[in-house]
């Protein structure tokens, strides 16, 4: 493992130093005080506000219109809620007018897309100094279970066989790959055949992390509790999970059959890593150095312990600014700390995405999880998605192996009702299959609405 770890190191040193010295700069970062954090983060708002005034026409001209200067905020940090937040359909409306202007940034960009919970593609622009951060941010939460680098890496995660390199450099990838102990299994394709040479990989290499999606993680686990030989020789150092919300059973499960603790992470295409759970599993910490996060209520801040609406500001991504970004997710923040002795401040709840609370005709906002908690109580569920049509239909769509106890769905029924309002009408269809969206994962919670 020593000399794994040195050639990791060594080709990281040619080849991405700056990704050794962010990780240098994140291990310090994480240890110092709130007050410290906070002041730090102040600063790097700062810069990027003054960056995207002079080289980005969309925030020149949006700081012009509503009366704004960089150094307004810098004297007053509350001018900086001025600022309208940047939703997907500005950024759609916008294009090149988000991007940077500077010529030595623009001589090295990137374009990505995410389809995002609904499969509407969006661009993103970004650089090698986010994408190095991107990397450096995932090393570093990935230490927070022990593992370091040049250890073994698994990847339980989207890729698209159309895009995938060919020749020589497809070959200079695996060589990559080999050097720095990584394994991927493309979790759109899942196979039996996949799953058994994926975890005959993960028993062949201990002492590893695992990456997945929630939804494969959770589809992986259950295919190994079917073959117990096969998941045998797997030691895991830890999984990392992400993309979807981790519910308790599924965290339970994952854990009891592959014999090691999940971190759960918060985490976009879009914007990196926001937050993700340390060793002692209290909430997940904010990844400061990369995000600003605000919680919303009707544009207006909340108070911690309060839910609301994410808005971020990327700090590292001077491609293609993102300041107050509606990434269209709710949660809060936590009013405790931890314990781990980290100033890093926690999420307490990430509980979804805007477009999975469910409404009422009462006009109340219910987040759609409220029946998670009883659908394994009807017996051996595998998946299962509840689905709002309009404000008086609900339906279940349930994967399961055993017979159902028509009681039992009865109390299912009736806490929809009390929770939505009794007028709605609840369904349960059970089937073979459940859809997954056009990036792979599976939406447990669906408003129609």
């Amino acid at each position: 493992m020593f000399i794994r770890q040195t050639l990791t190191k060594s080709l990281y040193t040619v080849t991405k130093p700056q990704l050794l010295a962010n990780l240098q700069e994140l291990e310090r970062f994480q240890w110092l005080s709130l007050a410290e954090l906070q002041a730090l983060q102040q600063q790097y708002l700062q810069c990027l506000l003054e960056y995207a005034y002079t080289y980005v026409p969309y925030y020149r001209d949006l700081f012009n219109q509503i009366g704004l200067k960089p150094a307004d905020v810098a004297t007053d940090p509350t001018a900086f809620q001025k600022i309208p937040p940047l939703t997907k359909r500005l950024i759609r409306q916008n294009g090149d007018r988000l991007v940077t202007t500077e010529p030595s940034r623009r001589a090295n960009l990137f374009r990505v897309k995410t389809g995002g919970t609904t499969g509407e593609p969006l661009w993103f622009t970004q650089d090698q100094i986010y994408r190095n951060y991107n990397f450096s941010h995932d090393y570093h939460i990935m230490t927070w279970s022990g593992w370091q680098l040049g250890q073994p890496q698994f990847w339980l995660w989207g890729h698209v066989p159309d895009t995938a390199p060919t020749g020589l450099k497809a070959m200079a990838g695996q060589a990559k790959d080999w050097l720095i102990n990584r394994f991927d299994t493309n979790a759109f394709i899942m196979s039996p055949d996949s799953l058994t040479q994926f975890a005959q990989r993960l028993g062949q290499h201990p002492q590893g992390v695992l990456w997945s999606y929630v939804s494969t993680a959770y589809r992986f686990a259950q295919f190994l509790q079917e073959r117990p030989a096969l998941a045998a020789p797997i030691k895991l150092r830890a999984i990392y999970t992400a993309a979807e919300p981790l519910f308790d059973q599924q965290r339970a499960l994952i854990e009891q059959v592959l014999g090691c603790r999940v971190f759960n992470c918060y985490s976009s295409i879009d914007t990196g890593d926001i937050a993700c759970e340390c060793d002692r599993h209290n909430g997940l910490h904010i990844t400061m150095r990369n995000c600003y996060v605000e919680v919303l209520r009707d544009g207006q801040a909340v108070a911690d312990g309060e839910a609301g609406e994410f808005v971020l500001t990327n700090l590292i991504n001077y491609a293609m600014p993102m300041i107050r970004y509606q990434i269209e997710d709710w949660g809060r923040k936590s009013t405790r700390t931890c314990n781990c002795g980290r100033g890093l401040p926690l999420v307490e709840v990430v509980e979804g995405r805007k477009i999975d609370l469910f409404k009422t005709r009462d006009g109340r906002t219910v987040y759609g999880a409220f029946a998670k908690d009883l659908l394994p109580t009807i017996g051996s569920v595998k998946q299962f998605q509840v689905v709002q049509k309009n404000l008086d239909l609900v339906i279940f769509r349930i994967m399961t192996e055993s017979i159902i106890n028509p009681e039992k769905l009865q109390h299912i029924e009736q806490a929809t009702k009390n929770a939505l309002g009794h007028n709605v009408t609840v369904q349960f269809e059970f089937v073979d299959s459940l859809p997954t969206t056009p990036t792979g994962k599976h939406r447990y919670l669906v408003s129609e609405i």
